[in-house]
C-alpha cells in the first residue's frame, strides 16, 4: 500500500468517524428533548391528579350538594 493509498483510506476512515460522531450528539440532543417534554408531561399530570383529588375529596364529604353536619349523639 503506497503512501498516497494510506492517507486516502486514513481519510475515509476519520470522516466516517466524524460522521458517527455527529449521528450520536443529534440523537443525544432529541433524546434530551424527548425527556424535558416528558418531564413536563408529567408535572402537568401530577397537578392534574392533586386537582382530581380535591375535587373527589369534596365531592364525597358532601351529601346532596350540602356540607355534612356533624350529629351530636349525646
Amino acid at each position: 500500500m503506497t503512501t498516497k493509498e494510506h492517507l486516502s483510506k486514513h481519510d475515509r476512515e476519520i470522516a466516517a468517524i466524524r460522521k458517527l460522531l455527529f449521528t450520536g450528539m443529534q440523537m443525544l440532543n432529541l433524546n434530551a428533548d424527548h425527556i424535558n417534554k416528558l418531564s413536563r408531561e408529567v408535572r402537568e399530570l401530577a397537578a392534574a391528579q392533586k386537582r382530581t383529588e380535591a375535587a373527589l375529596a369534596s365531592f364525597i364529604s358532601r351529601t346532596n350538594g350540602l356540607a355534612r353536619r356533624k350529629v351530636d349523639l349525646q
